[in-house]
């Protein structure tokens, strides 16, 4: 397998018996402007390209739910024209994406990988964040798959099935962006829309070897979701770290639909990436290998390890740093639970019947706790997380960590084999996600970079963590570690 770049598509492996990232449909966002105003080729050219690895690679490896072929064929259509007329709507207009299952798309049922949903009408709005994609000109061409209601950090589903990742189809895509990651991964869409409720963009980036961004709680609206509003962030999966911030760019607005929506910024994320450099070398960048849970596998902190030492060849500041978050695994188990309980509460037994054994599991579980303590554990959690990193920003402005302590594992599982997670949740997903989770408690935003492969040659995930409310700090020092690793071919 060839090593993971930075600056390109993660290639399906060869083990897989795909092709690997060239084509139109592998282009960054850039360079289909550049072919779509010279009229080297069209958004439909692209379009075809992305239909046929929708129908098969992505397809086979379970990340496709609904494929959108009359109504993307219709989008494509009325882009092509707009840029033949000089009328296109900007730099979105005529690429292709997709987006996350639980998210609403005009047109197309959100199932959300449910067998109780299988049946679902067609929505009849798009969420805010896919309503600012459409009016780009974005041409959706595919939901991705999901587990049943997001629940966990792998995209198995009883509706949809084993879903496998993008690199080695034996291993799993992760989750609950699962198939918006191998999506993107295999050149089916530039940019998947996905969520992040405790590290569902950033888990499946990191597996799959593409760029996951989870920007600051409220920077990209949602339509209040229920349970999870206060957890859940909408985010892009791309292929390069410049993708994601013009996405960001498009998805950073405010919606009146979302309370906890922010103002769009005065300047530009992807400006921010043209001058990385600038941003980033100022900065005090803290690197904590492991954020004290002691449990990250070899080859991912040999990665991990040298791209750090790309990042300071660049000229930027890191220092290492002991950081040890506070013990909050049980209560974090006791506060998901709660909200899948909360979001699940109208079920009859049964309809209880037919879910996912792991999430009826989390959810007796949700149900048997009171009042106080759900909010006991939910304060207890958010509170030391939070006390823990104030005291870190202190003196620092962004911290680096691996995304997860190990790469894909096999496929089927919800923990990998023979797993040394201890504590509250050693026998759940939240035992290898400590990295990730914690950053949906303070609603920080956190960027997954890849950085390389291990030994087996999985893509490993290298996490950038800023101060609420400073995306473009984390943005920064992405795309300089992406050019760094790149330039000293990590």
């Amino acid at each position: 397998m060839p090593p993971a770049r930075a600056t390109a598509p993660a290639p399906a492996t060869a083990r897989s018996g795909h092709s690997g990232p060239d084509g139109l449909g592998f282009l960054p966002v850039r360079a289909l402007c550049t072919g779509f105003a010279a009229d080297t080729f069209t958004p439909l050219d692209v379009l075809e390209e992305v239909l046929g690895r929708a129908r098969g690679v992505a397809r086979d490896l379970g990340a496709i739910s609904f494929l959108d072929e009359g109504g993307a064929v219709e989008q494509a259509r009325a882009s092509t024209l707009r840029w033949r007329q000089g009328h296109q709507l900007g730099p979105f207009d005529g690429v292709p994406v997709t987006v996350k299952d639980s998210l609403a798309v005009r047109g197309l049922p959100s199932v959300r990988g449910s067998l109780l949903r299988r049946d679902a009408p067609p929505e009849d709005t798009d969420e805010p964040a896919e309503a600012r994609l459409r009016e780009a000109g974005a041409v959706i061409v595919a939901k991705t798959t999901m587990p049943e209601f997001a629940w966990s950090a792998v995209s198995d589903s009883p509706v949809w099935g084993v879903v496998r990742n993008a690199w080695d189809p034996t291993r799993t895509a992760g989750g609950s962006s699962g198939g918006a990651a191998v999506a993107t991964a295999l050149g089916v869409g530039t940019v998947g829309l996905g969520s992040d409720g405790a590290g569902s963009v950033r888990i499946p980036a990191s597996f799959n070897g593409v760029v996951g961004l989870k920007a600051t709680f409220g920077r990209i609206p949602a339509t209040p979701s229920g349970a999870f509003a206060r957890l859940a962030h909408v985010g892009p999966l791309a292929r390069t770290v410049e993708d994601a911030a013009l996405a960001l760019d498009v998805l950073a607005r405010t919606d009146p639909r979302d309370p906890d929506s922010l103002e769009a910024p005065r300047f530009s994320y992807v400006q921010v990436v043209d001058r990385a450099e600038a941003f980033a070398h100022p900065l005090r960048i803290g690197f904590s290998p492991d954020l004290g849970s002691g449990i990250v596998d070899e080859g991912v902190a040999e990665a991990v390890r040298r791209s750090v030492e790309a990042l300071i060849d660049r000229g930027v500041q890191v220092t290492a740093v002991t950081l040890e978050l506070p013990e909050v695994g049980a209560e974090m188990v006791d506060l998901w639970s709660g909200v899948l309980a909360a979001e699940l509460a109208d079920l009859d037994a049964g309809e209880e019947v037919h879910l996912d054994p792991g999430l009826r599991a989390a959810v007796v579980h949700g149900r048997a706790l009171s009042a106080a303590e759900f909010l006991r554990a939910s304060t207890r959690a958010r509170e030391g997380v939070a006390l823990a990193l104030a005291a870190f920003h202190a003196d620092h402005d962004v911290l680096v960590t691996p995304t997860l302590p190990v790469t894909a594992f096999e496929a089927g599982r919800q923990v990998p084999e023979g797993w040394r997670g201890a504590g509250g949740p050693g026998r759940t997903w939240m035992s290898w996600t400590p990295l990730t989770w914690p950053f949906n408690l303070t609603g920080q935003p956190a960027v997954s970079v890849p950085v390389g492969v291990d030994g087996d040659g999985l893509p490993v995930g290298l996490q950038v963590i800023a101060r609420r409310g400073h995306d473009e700090e984390a943005l920064a020092v992405a795309a300089l570690l992406e050019r760094a690793v790149v330039a000293r071919g990590v």
